[in-house]
């Protein structure tokens, strides 16, 4: 569906209370001049830092927005996370700047990583990583860059608010550095770098940079509470004061960047964008705050491209008979069934059988369904797949799940299951170093039980021939058709409330205590009963099981980096035309 933004036009009621007449006149003058020269990624996300999906699409996207004009360069503009990156890794720009935080100049020094690609054209492009010292030291095993080990929560979050003024305030002084002054679009990803729609126009007004404006792409609805005293960080006393006028402690990093932003605000998906402000958990849980903000200038869904190629055997996508599909599930199910009897790296636990005996003696009409990826208590729905997979009997299905825990102890019930479930369920708690691949080309279902998801992997289930099972929410509405390209399923809504939400993300350092929620009862049950319908499925009807795989590889197909770039670059002219 093509993006819809001839309604769009910019809500300057912040603005008009922050900046006094003059001030507005010149960046209004600057913005109607700009063209979409020079893109900077703004991401606290890079190759070498991951939490969730926005690594993948600052690797994805460059190369398809630099390629979309003969007259763009796409950059990428992210911390240097000295206890995450190798530093060898980056070579220095020798170039260096002073940027003015909470009183003090702080030095800063920019690297690069020139990233050679191949698609969708054989080019290069910069990385840039900012480097501060006393900032960005996230320190952890999953090389994880909002987690600092040893912090506990409430300290978390405030080093990453700070890390986030920092970058903020440091992005102009960057590109001043690196001559990139003009025909600058910062795109900007995630709460944390909301605020440079603020510190790009002061930097017009001082006349660090000559014309920038921003967009904002929200992949989650997590958003920071913003005092003004850390705002007093990286603004003036004249912005605070004017601040102080509108709110006596201060707004969220969200509050005041979606009110400064110059372009329309986008998510990952177009049902994802709906469920901003239709979804209670968005409207009554996460972003109440913004539901002002989200009914005055909307919020558009533009939905990411492929993280994955399709996989090598199945090159002609959806042309496939389903004889030759069924050929490759079997040998690629043959691998898998290979891998999980001999590759047993320390951390494994759980054991995979067959009647007491190898697991590489599987019947071919026995499911295999898989669950991966991070391990987050209030989003991906693992404890509910647990709970669901202990109500079947022994060697009625197979179950692998890969969770990468950020503590230990969210592992216990996992241990809990793998008891349970002995022959039937094994755990590998880490990045596997081998197996992973046939792991989603292999299985017989990849399972996401999200609470929410604003896009999701279930293309790269497609992409690689495995069902999806999913929970209807968020970018796997998109992406799936239930009984068509995967299978659907959703809760009894009369549980699905304000309260329900509330208990259960309270819940999330002891998931245990959610076993007599009635909402989680109700997850579990039609989870477990669309695992029942799969395994008939798989079993009795094969012709629609492989139907539902060629119908996947054509949904995949249609998840491109070149339409989601498109989208974006409409987005960006909004910059300079979106006053009339």
């Amino acid at each position: 569906m093509a993006l819809q933004l001839k309604t769009w036009r910019k809500n300057w009621s912040l603005m008009s209370s922050l900046f006094d007449s003059e001030e507005i006149e010149l960046i209004k003058g600057r913005l109607m001049k700009i063209k979409p020269k020079n893109i900077l990624y703004c991401s606290f996300e890079n190759r070498f830092a991951r939490s969730g999906g926005l690594a993948a699409v600052t690797i994805n996207i460059l190369p398809y927005l630099q390629e979309a004009g003969k007259s763009i360069n796409a950059y990428l503009l992210t911390p240097f996370y000295s206890n995450i990156i190798d530093q060898k890794k980056l070579k220095s720009t020798d170039k260096s700047c002073t940027v003015p935080f909470d009183g003090q100049n702080i030095d800063v020094e920019i690297y690069t990583n020139k990233v050679e690609y191949e698609r969708p054209a054989k080019e290069q492009l910069d990385e840039y990583y900012i480097k501060a010292a006393g900032f960005f030291e996230a320190r952890n095993s999953l090389n994880d860059p909002y987690i600092h080990e040893g912090c506990e929560p409430h300290q978390n979050a405030n080093e990453i608010t700070r890390d986030s003024l920092f970058y903020c305030a440091a992005a102009p002084y960057v590109l001043k550095e690196l001559n990139i002054r003009s025909n600058v679009v910062f795109h900007l990803q995630e709460w944390q770098t909301a605020l440079i729609s603020l510190t790009a126009k002061e930097s017009m007004l001082q006349g660090i940079l000559e014309s920038c404006g921003t967009v904002q792409t929200m992949h989650n609805p997590y958003d920071s509470f913003i005092s003004l005293e850390s705002l007093s960080k990286i603004a003036d006393n004249k912005r605070i004061s004017k601040m102080a006028s509108i709110s006596d402690n201060g707004m969220t990093a969200y509050q005041i960047g979606l009110q400064l932003v110059d372009g329309p605000v986008d998510t990952v998906s177009e049902n994802f964008a709906k469920e901003f402000t239709t979804d209670i958990l968005h409207t009554e849980h996460f972003a109440p705050h913004l539901q002002p903000i989200f009914n005055t200038n909307g919020v558009y869904g533009i939905a990411n491209g492929m993280f994955i190629s399709f996989s090598p055997e199945f090159p002609q996508k959806e042309k496939h008979t389903r004889d030759e599909i069924w050929v490759v599930k079997s040998r690629n199910r043959k691998s898998l069934l290979e891998v999980l009897k001999s590759y047993n790296p320390p951390q494994r636990f759980g054991e995979l059988t067959y009647k007491g005996g190898p697991i590489t003696k599987l019947p071919e009409n026995i499911p295999i369904f898989v669950m991966s990826g991070r391990l987050d208590p209030v989003q991906k729905g693992y404890d509910i797949f647990l709970r669901a997979v202990e109500k079947f009997e022994k060697d009625k299905i197979k179950v692998v799940v890969t969770p990468m825990p950020v503590r230990q102890s969210d592992l216990d019930i996992f241990h809990e299951a793998a008891e349970k479930c002995n022959g039937n369920l094994t755990v590998f708690p880490i990045r596997m170093e081998k197996g992973f691949r046939e792991l989603q080309t292999g299985s017989t279902y990849g399972m996401m039980p999200s609470v929410y998801e604003p896009f999701g992997a279930a293309v790269e289930y497609m992409a690689n021939g495995t069902v999806n099972i999913a929970r209807a929410t968020g970018g796997l509405v998109d992406q799936i058709e239930n009984n068509k390209s995967g299978l659907l399923y959703r809760e009894n809504n009369i549980f699905y409330t304000a309260d329900s939400i509330r208990q259960f993300s309270d819940s999330q350092n002891d998931v245990v205590l959610r076993k007599d929620m009635p909402w989680v009862q109700s997850m579990v049950d039609e989870l477990y009963e669309i695992m029942v319908y799969a395994i008939t499925l798989y079993q009795n009807d094969r012709n629609k099981y492989l139907d539902i795989i060629r119908n996947g590889f054509k949904k995949a197909a249609s998840f491109t980096w070149d339409k989601n770039v498109k989208d974006h670059l409409g987005m960006y002219k909004k910059i300079s035309n979106g006053f009339v």
